[in-house]
């Protein structure tokens, strides 16, 4: 069941303008959710709204909660809620595909949340699909700008299978910079490790070592666990060829390739 779209307008490219709606690509966020619970009752826990007084804590109605920002420690103003009905932006019903970049010059830290873009009426299905060819066979991101529920979010929108996709992109000061977290990593990477590494071709087999009780986790050598990775997988692969031969299973060409390459382990 397509879900209730989010927001609706028009596309537009140059002279040409699409109508279109936007509904959200997740179905969930994936998480399970919980509730505090009282043991011995089995009933859930409830928060209660107050504040703090001479007295003790003291629950106030919601009709007497405001948002209020804190300019310094404890000290806090006040916005009323038509204030921030004012500094709300005015919808804009349309998105102008401005600029186009190709799909590997944005960074994938700028991906926010994924939408579904579709044509609005058997009228925009023209333009649509054109549109979306055109994405298709440039390799293209169109950047633009929308505005929804009271925000201006910066956009890509892309063609995916039959349709096209719409990200909302962060902007550049909504990320952290990266240099505090990594200008402390400055060990050298062994060459042959690395070669090996890009080997091989599936996620290599985990290796677990048990510390003792009390003892410190012993640091794995990762040039002897990509060797006895490489070992593990060369053994498994000639070992399904003797069982495909014994089994007189004829085995595809890639199978084939695959056993001639393992033929001398």
């Amino acid at each position: 069941m397509v879900p209730i779209p989010v927001w609706s307008g028009n596309l537009r490219l140059s002279l040409v303008l699409v109508p279109v709606r936007l509904s959200p690509a997740p179905s969930t966020d994936g998480s399970v959710a919980f509730r505090m619970t009282h043991k011995p009752s089995g009933k859930p826990i409830k928060y209660l709204k107050g504040i703090e007084t001479d007295r003790g804590f003291k629950e106030v109605p919601e009709e007497e909660i405001i948002k209020g920002y804190e300019h310094t420690k404890g000290h806090h103003v006040l916005i009323k809620p038509e204030e921030l009905d004012e500094l709300k932006l005015e919808a804009k019903h349309t998105i102008d595909m401005a600029r186009f970049v190709d799909r590997d010059e944005i960074d994938s830290r700028y991906f926010e949340k994924p939408y579904y873009l579709l044509p609005d009426s058997d009228e925009a299905d023209e333009g649509y699909v054109v549109l979306r060819d055109a994405l298709a066979k440039t390799q293209k991101v169109a950047i633009g700008q929308l505005i929804m529920h009271g925000r201006e979010h910066l956009v890509g929108i892309t063609a995916h299978k039959k349709g096209l996709m719409l990200v909302i992109l962060r902007y550049e000061d909504e990320l952290r910079k990266p240099e505090p977290y990594f200008d402390k990593i400055d060990t050298k990477p062994d060459a042959s490790a690395v070669k090996l590494a890009v080997e091989i071709e599936q996620r290599a087999p985990e290796v677990a070592i048990e510390p003792e009780m009390g003892e410190a986790p012993k640091v794995i050598n990762i040039m002897d666990a990509l060797k006895k990775s490489m070992q593990a997988r060369g053994q498994a692969k000639v070992r399904d060829a003797v069982r495909r031969r014994i089994s007189k299973e004829p085995a595809s060409e890639n199978g084939r390739a695959k056993h001639h390459a393992f033929r001398g382990c």
